[in-house]
């Protein structure tokens, strides 16, 4: 029988370059006749990225995301707003935190935490492929098997998608859903949130067996084995978190949360501590597929002398042979491509450049809308790897006075593409490298090396009040950086964004790399009490492991390992793990957002959420309080709240009148 395809699922309702899996650009319409999809492979690919095309957009960091981004969290801050006079630009996270979020507002132009419906037309389009997918006759055994891997990839894709944002979802499993069907038919209830990470991860764990370890430059984004058993990793250490596990946040938060039918807790109440053995075994699985490793830039001549209380081993024993700031900063900037960078398990350049204008500062083609909060800024260690409150005479840490005998008295070449100028607020002397690669602060030199126009080029940025990217400067008004700070994470020496012939390097952005499944490995085993067979192989709390995995992050980074009592103490070695990873990921936005959904999980949003958030007081002059920090006065951060309904973004009113089965999240209006 012939059947038109016009909409997707009933249940539930591309851009530049076409070698990136996620940045599709050929792909069919909804409209057309079933036969046709089975004719050619050229047909049934082409309806295959009509599926991706579904997605919401990846590399969205800042605005315009389907998840909360850095705003939703305390590792940015937002003015809510582009300056341009004309166009309002929503930022997801502050609009959440704002409480402007309902079940009847979930979203902004191009963009929606309501990602429920779009997924599910991806699962609909997944299920009429693959019963048919022998069907094809010019596509070979080998070609077939590889397809319905990639098939089954982009399904259990989706459905984690929802699960990110909405939550435990209604699982289809391989049905094809009739569009025309009496509203009876579509009565279906959501499984547990147990159940639906087991079904993902059972789907990706199929879907790895047929996929390639490795794709070719054309193919970049399509995914891979690793890619598979990557996502399967992060998702088993979610829900071995305490706010999916039994833990005090469960509790907290979902307690009441119960499938009306049967009364049946949506989010276990119950620990399980062998859900860290299992993670601790997925994330090991990738690790031992032996073809990731942390990205490392040798040593130069502009490389700086390692502290000695790091170990100068070669890399990884130690920090000896690499450049640790290159070694961080070129997998973000663009100067590693994706090909080249062993630590890229999945990636896309998907909308990455786009989004930089937020960072670059005022009157240099940006509009300095981000701004990173204080608490972020301090998270980052002095060079030997100390805290700023704890500094070494060897590298001291000082910030008093407030005044122009607090700055460096020299320029200093911390890598062949930093330097340091002389001047520099002496807080921002003598950091780890990961700082230099990460942060914008006030006295920082911005090369923008692309432009031709000698005015825009090596300018120092300041963000004090009058300053040239600061507050009041002429015809802008309440758009300004608010903190002092900002992220150059993704910003390459050539970049530029205005002046003659200005051009910005093209940028990966990392949806999964290796440097998360050591850190999510060390963190599995530091919970453990006990032994627990996984698969065949014990998995217990074991130190030296831990070290191992942890230590590549923090050699990589130029700093010392942890000390054997942090590794000996299961509470410290949390705490260690929870600031490394707010460091090592920092606005690194896949999908879900690190920072967003590591907080949500360890159950510390609503505690982080009571401290007040600071910077420093961009309504002074330089030397007359602008480097004092100070609260946050700007009209989104006053009216900043946490709401527990935040761990799970609403089920729009479509949808729940579409199923009236369906329960609405906790918090949320029904």
């Amino acid at each position: 029988m012939k059947k038109t395809f016009i909409i997707s699922l009933a249940l539930a309702g591309s851009l530049a370059t076409s070698c990136d899996f996620l940045n599709v650009d050929d792909y069919f319409e909804d409209t057309f006749s079933e036969e046709k999809i089975f004719e050619s492979q050229y047909n049934i690919e082409r309806y295959f990225n009509g599926a991706v095309n579904e997605l919401p957009k990846e590399g969205r960091m800042y605005y315009w995301c389907s998840e909360p981004g850095a705003t939703g969290s305390d590792e940015a801050v937002s003015c809510g707003t582009f300056y341009n006079g004309i166009l309002d630009v929503s930022f997801p996270g502050t609009e959440l935190t704002t409480d402007k979020i309902s079940y009847t507002s979930t979203g902004g132009w191009d963009w929606d935490f309501n990602v429920w419906p779009k997924c599910y037309k991806v699962i609909r389009k997944i299920n009429t492929m693959l019963p048919h997918i022998d069907d094809v006759p010019d596509m070979n055994a080998f070609d077939k098997m590889e397809f319905r891997a990639r098939c089954r990839f982009l399904r259990a894709y989706a459905y984690y998608r929802i699960l990110q944002n909405q939550g435990p979802m209604i699982l289809v499993g391989d049905q094809v859903y009739d569009t025309n069907a009496t509203p009876d038919y579509y009565q279906r209830e959501r499984s547990t949130y147990d159940e639906c990470v087991d079904y993902i991860c059972s789907e990706l764990e199929a879907a790895a067996e047929n996929l390639e370890t490795e794709q070719p430059l054309d193919l970049f984004g399509t995914p891979t084995k690793g890619a598979a058993l990557a996502l399967v990793a992060r998702l088993r250490l979610q829900a071995a978190s305490p706010l999916f596990n039994g833990g005090t946040a469960a509790h907290r938060y979902f307690g009441d949360f119960k499938r009306k039918s049967d009364g049946v807790h949506y989010v276990s109440q119950t620990y399980d501590e062998r859900k860290w053995a299992v993670a601790a075994a997925a994330a090991k699985r990738v690790m031992d597929l032996g073809i990731y490793r942390l990205h490392t830039v040798p040593a130069d001549e502009y490389t700086v002398p390692l502290p000695a209380n790091v170990p100068s081993a070669a890399f990884p024993q130690g920090a000896g042979g690499i450049d640790p700031f290159r070694s961080y900063s070129e997998m973000f900037t663009g100067e590693t491509t994706n090909v080249t960078n062993p630590e890229l398990i999945w990636g896309t350049t998907q909308n990455v450049t786009d989004q930089q204008d937020v960072v670059f500062p005022l009157k240099l083609g940006g509009n300095s809308s981000i701004s990173i909060p204080q608490r972020i800024v301090d998270a980052y260690r002095m060079a030997d790897g100390r805290d700023i409150h704890n500094a070494s005479a060897e590298y001291p840490y000082e910030d008093r006075p407030y005044d122009q005998t607090c700055v460096t008295t020299a320029d200093k070449q911390l890598s062949k593409n930093y330097r340091l100028p002389g001047g520099t607020y002496k807080a921002y002397d003598n950091r780890e490298p990961r700082f230099y690669a990460s942060i914008g602060f006030s006295g920082a030199l911005w090369q923008m090396e692309s432009t031709t126009s000698e005015e825009m080029r090596n300018q120092i940025v300041e963000y004090y009040n009058g300053a040239n990217a600061g507050k009041n400067q002429a015809g802008v008004t309440n758009i300004y950086n608010l903190t002092g700070y900002t992220c150059r994470k993704y910003v390459h020496p050539r970049d530029a964004r205005t002046g003659s012939n200005a051009r910005t390097v093209t940028k990966t952005f990392p949806i999964i790399r290796y440097a998360e499944i050591l850190l999510s490995y060390a963190e599995a085993l530091n919970n453990l009490t006990t032994t627990h067979e996984v698969n065949g192989e014990s998995y217990s709390r074991d130190e030296s492991a831990m070290a191992e995995a942890f230590n590549q992050v923090r050699y990589r980074a130029g700093l010392p390992g942890a000390e054997a009592a942090e590794l000996a103490n299961p509470g410290t070695f949390n705490e260690l793990i929870q600031r490394e990873r707010m460091v090592e990921f920092l606005h690194e936005n896949p999908r879900p957002p690190r920072r967003y959904y590591d907080i949500c999980r360890w159950g510390i949003f609503e505690e982080l959420e009571r401290e007040p958030l600071t910077g420093l007081n961009v309504d002074a002059e330089k030397w007359e309080g602008f480097y004092s920090p100070t609260i946050i006065s700007y009209r989104t951060i006053r009216e900043r709240t946490f709401k527990s309904k935040y761990m799970f973004m609403p089920l729009h009113r479509d949808e729940l009148r579409k199923v009236p089965s369906l329960d609405q999240n906790p918090g949320w209006e029904k």
